[in-house]
This record gives C-alpha cells, sequence and structure tokens, in this order.
C-alpha cells in the first residue's frame, strides 16, 4: 500500500508539471486500422507513436502501446485475466456496462478535475453522460463526426434492362429479386448469382444497434420509442414477420447460399465481380475514397454496373426509419486493477489538447499538410497516407476533435477524389432522414450483464437456422423458448 500511495504522489507532482521522480509507465491499447508500410516501423513502434512517447514522458508518462484485437471475445479474455493495458476501450456499450457491472473499471470522473481539464472542455457534460452508469464516469466516450449507419442498394441497370422501376417497399423488392434471378439481367452464371448478396452472418448484440439489417428488422414494428427502451427485439410484435420472410426469400434462392460462412472479402469480392444484385450495408461500404473502393471496382469490372441507393423498408405507418449511431465509436476505460488511472486521464487529456488535437488528425503542419486561411491543405494525398494516414486512426482514438464544420468540410472534400455522381450524398441523406438513435441504459443492467452472452450466443445461433431450416416455425418457437430459458424475461423486466 505504501509503495501504491509513493507512486500515486509522484504522479500528481509530474502531471501537474514538476519535475520527474519517476514517470508513471501506462500501457495503451492500440489496434491496427491499416497495414504500416515497411520503411515507417510497426504498430507499437513507428515515427508517430515515438512523437506520442515523447510528447507524454514530458509530462512524466511512459507510455507503452499494447497491441489487441477488437473483438468481444479478446476483451473479454483480457479483463478475465488482467491482461488488459491501463487504458484500453470498445465499441460496444453493452461490453462497456458489463465490465462496470461487474466492478472490472474505474471511476474516471474523480481524476477529471486534475488531470483531465480538457475533458469535459472539448467533449461536453451531455456527451460524457455515455460514459456513466448511475451517475460514476467509468469510461470516456469518443466524438462520432458522422452518425449516419445501414443503407440499401439496388442495381440500377439490372432494373434499366428489365424495364422495373426502382423499389420502393418489400413487396417491390421481393418482385425485384425475384427478377434478377429469373431473367438474369446481368447473365451472370447461375451458381454465381446473388440477387440479395452481401448478407450478414450474425444478429450483432441480439438484433440489436450492431446488427447490420436493423432497418430492414425495423420496418416490420410500430415506431415506439418506449418498447425499444422496455423490452427486447425478439418480442417485439412483427419480429416473426421479419425472420418468415428472410425465411422466404432464403427458400426461394433470393439471398445468398453461403452467407453464414462466407467472409467479408469473399462477399464483396462477388459484389465487385457484378454477380450481387441488392445490398443493405454501412452506408459507406462502397464509397471508400482509395483505389479498395467496392463501387470504383465494380465500374471496373463490370463497365454500365451501377448500384443506386434506394429506401425499400418503410414501417407499418408508411415513414422509412432508420438507426443511426451514438455520437460515439469508442468507450475508453481503465481496468481496476491498473495503478495508474490518473495516467489514462492525463493521456486522454493530452489528446484533448487543440494543438495535439490537430496533428493527431492532420499529421504536422509544413510536412503532411500546409495551412490556408486556417484550413489544412494536403498536397500528396499517397504521401499522406504512406507517412500519417496509416496510423492515423490507431492512435487517434477518442475520435473526431471538433474543429467546426468549415474545417470538418473542407478536409472532407480534399479527400473525395473519386466522384461517385452524388450517390455517396444521397446514400448519406437518406441515411438520416426520419433517424432515431437507440435507446442509451445509464443505470447497472445486472440481468444483462449476466445473461447477455448466453443470449448472443443463442441468437448467433439460431439466426442462421431460422433463415435456412424448413420449419421455420419449429425453429423459431425453439428459439423463444431457448432466450427464455436463458433469461431474457429477467432482462425485460430489468428494463
Amino acid at each position: 500500500m505504501a509503495a501504491i500511495g509513493l507512486l500515486a504522489l509522484c504522479t500528481v507532482t509530474v502531471f501537474a508539471g514538476g519535475g520527474s521522480e519517476g514517470q508513471a509507465r501506462l500501457r495503451v491499447m492500440v489496434v491496427e486500422r491499416a497495414e504500416v508500410p515497411r520503411d515507417q516501423g510497426r504498430l507499437t513502434d513507428n515515427p508517430w507513436t515515438e512523437f506520442v512517447q515523447n510528447e507524454m514522458a514530458r509530462l512524466g508518462v511512459d507510455v507503452r502501446y499494447v497491441p489487441k484485437g477488437g473483438s468481444m471475445v479478446n476483451h473479454t479474455v483480457m479483463m478475465a485475466t488482467n491482461t488488459a493495458p491501463d487504458l484500453a476501450f470498445t465499441h460496444g456499450r453493452l461490453l462497456f456496462m458489463k465490465f462496470a457491472a461487474d466492478g472490472g473499471l474505474h471511476d474516471l470522473g474523480q481524476y477529471i478535475p486534475e488531470y483531465g481539464p480538457n475533458i469535459p472542455a472539448v467533449l461536453g457534460a451531455d456527451h460524457l453522460r455515455l460514459g456513466q452508469i448511475d451517475g460514476v464516469q467509468y469510461a470516456i466516450p469518443s466524438r462520432r463526426e458522422i452518425d449516419a449507419r445501414y443503407a440499401s442498394f439496388i442495381r440500377k441497370d439490372w432494373l434499366d434492362a428489365l424495364g422495373m422501376d426502382v423499389p420502393t417497399n418489400r413487396d417491390e423488392l421481393t418482385a425485384a429479386l425475384r427478377a434478377f434471378r429469373d431473367r438474369n439481367p446481368g447473365n451472370v452464371p447461375a451458381a454465381e448469382l446473388r440477387p440479395w448478396g452481401w448478407f450478414t452472418d450474425d444478429p450483432g448484440t441480439v438484433f440489436d444497434s450492431d446488427f447490420k439489417l436493423f432497418d430492414a428488422m425495423y420496418s416490420f414494428l410500430d415506431h415506439d420509442p418506449a418498447a425499444n427502451m422496455g423490452s427486447l427485439w425478439p418480442v417485439r410484435e412483427g419480429f416473426r414477420d421479419f425472420m418468415r420472410w428472410l425465411h422466404g426469400l432464403y427458400q426461394e434462392g433470393l439471398i445468398e447460399r453461403e452467407f453464414a460462412t462466407d467472409s467479408f472479402e469473399i462477399k464483396t469480392r462477388h459484389v465487385v465481380n457484378g454477380r450481387v444484385g441488392f445490398i443493405h450495408v454501412p452506408w459507406d461500404y462502397l464509397y471508400a475514397q482509395n483505389s479498395s473502393s467496392v463501387a470504383l471496382n465494380l465500374a471496373r469490372n463490370v463497365p454500365g454496373a451501377e448500384f443506386v441507393p434506394v429506401d425499400v423498408f418503410p414501417g407499418p405507418d408508411g415513414v422509412y426509419r432508420n438507426l443511426r449511431h451514438l455520437p460515439t465509436r469508442f468507450y475508453l476505460f481503465s481496468p481496476r486493477r491498473s495503478r495508474v488511472p490518473e495516467a489514462a486521464v492525463a493521456y486522454m487529456n493530452w489528446m484533448l489538447d487543440r494543438g495535439n488535437a490537430w496533428t493527431l488528425a492532420f499529421g504536422r503542419t509544413g510536412e503532411q499538410h500546409t495551412i490556408q486561411d486556417g484550413v489544412p491543405v494536403f498536397g500528396d494525398l499517397q504521401r499522406f497516407a504512406d507517412t500519417f494516414g496509416y496510423i492515423r486512426d490507431s492512435i487517434g482514438i477518442l475520435g473526431d476533435f471538433p474543429f467546426g464544420p468549415a474545417i470538418t468540410s473542407a478536409v472532407r472534400e480534399q479527400f473525395r477524389v473519386i466522384d461517385f455522381g452524388g450517390h455517396d450524398d444521397r446514400a448519406r441523406a437518406m441515411t438520416l432522414e426520419n433517424s432515431f438513435q437507440e435507446p442509451v441504459f445509464q443505470s447497472r443492467m445486472n440481468a444483462m450483464s449476466r445473461q447477455g452472452p448466453g443470449l448472443i450466443r443463442i441468437a448467433e445461433r439460431y439466426w442462421v437456422r431460422m433463415i435456412t431450416e424448413r420449419d421455420f416455425d419449429a425453429e423459431f418457437d425453439e428459439f423463444i423458448r431457448r432466450m427464455n430459458d436463458r433469461g431474457m424475461p429477467a432482462i425485460i423486466e430489468e428494463r
């Protein structure tokens, strides 16, 4: 105990700007977002990790980067085995809430006044509440600039060849999918044709916000914010009809047969090779501003091929509704086993200094960009990618700093080097129209923390079976029975 107290005392002195009696070692989680160029080093050892380490050393913090995978399994294992870094993060709100409910996280709020004044100043009190459980600041939520989420796209060239209009609802979509199957306007080999491709292989967190077909599912339900908050999706009226609809499409051969086993890469290959007629995916899936762009490679492989964004999932009231992201990407936390939560807060505070945030977003002035009228100007985008872009998202874990709309929009336009004919803008606009956010629970959810992982495993297993097996009703009834046995009623009561 005496050693811990001495460390804390030294940390306080150094973070306040005093001399170094000894540095606090801070292990920080880092996830690879892009391949590191060979001449830049490694994920944990490159010019930019060295820059951060040198800057933090001046504050008395010895930063060591720890590469970790971002999956739920990896997070759960590292927390259970006490191997989590001193500053870690997850995109899953359920996982963050479970760690907090289990007593596994530090209260970071107690360190913010002394070590993190930039945190509330930049993020704001309302945003910080996303990281609170029962009023305790167990996490610092990163900031998300664009909250558009999922969108639907259909092959317009196929519709034109068939003389069909763009579908506007599920019935018209189903008719288009059947026409793609029966009349094959793309002259695709029959075994390779996928009327509905890039079909998700899992239901996310029990069909919750991370479920990639959420908007399609929600179109079968009444828009009821109170029910969204107080229930679970599998027991909502209309959910059975949604699953029955998907089951029927699969049995007709309208959904790709191997959706449960094909990888992301294989599914994307089918799309860029012109084998797919309809997709429902993240809104920007087609529109990467680089050589990996799905839309660009499709046009190269199949001249004349064109996906256009469509709204095909109106609700019972005829309104198209879309789920949008919460205004955060990650929940940054410090595990209770960490002896340096103050250093974790100081690290985030440093990142939210405007000058540091500028460098972590745009690189160094004079190297990766110049400044004109207060706006960063990027001349050689490939050089930017090779000397900074590869690590930007890995170290910028607090997300989009609020530089202001003028800077944000100007930067975005400079990186739009591929013209998608306005389809990308329309997709984003359609996604945000009549959009709503998922329910946010800010109190301990003990039943969900205990039973949630088991429910997720059941949902993953039966998601495939309910679609692919012949007897839909038997599979659905067994799914609900298993969910109830695993504790679903207790979770609903708790909510």
